[in-house]
């Protein structure tokens, strides 16, 4: 356990500065393929009126943004640094790095899609559905892939 947290904590900090951190080349670019990957994916799930860019239009006073820290590579990197941790195979750990990445992203988009949604209805809506009920949707998915791979694993 001590070796597995070790390895955990040690691999989001190295995560998070080779693929989040700012002053990182590659976080920048990654990020922004990311980001605008997700946007992508986001407007395809909304009326075309809807989305400029990063920004989608709630009404003429209020946007929602896509920026960085909504493209879903924070919970990805955690559940990355989860199974990096873990003792398993390479090729199993490889393999839900894939799955869990596609999962993630799949899962974000319809996040944005829900907040959208929610604060198309009430604007005050907007903290409910993007800090609470949105964001723990992420978490939980992270989690229930986590003990997926663990379920899964022929270590």
């Amino acid at each position: 356990m001590r070796k597995f947290l070790l390895s955990y904590w040690l691999g989001i900090a190295l995560f998070f500065a080779i693929f989040y951190w700012d002053l990182s080349p590659i976080a920048v670019i990654i990020n922004e393929l990311q980001t605008n990957f997700t946007a992508y994916l986001t407007s395809l799930t909304l009326k075309e009126e809807m989305m400029n860019a990063h920004r989608i239009l709630i009404n003429n006073h209020y946007a929602l943004v896509i920026e960085k820290a909504c493209n879903g590579m924070i919970p990805y990197l955690f559940f990355l640094a989860s199974i990096v941790a873990f003792p398993s195979t390479l090729m199993h750990k490889i393999f839900w790095a894939v799955i869990g990445y596609t999962i993630i992203s799949s899962i974000n988009v319809f996040r944005i899609w829900f907040v959208t949604q929610l604060v198309l209805q009430e604007v005050g809506n907007f903290s409910l559905a993007h800090d609470y009920i949105g964001n723990m949707l992420l978490v939980l998915t992270g989690l229930l892939l986590f003990l997926a791979f663990v379920k899964s694993r022929h270590a």
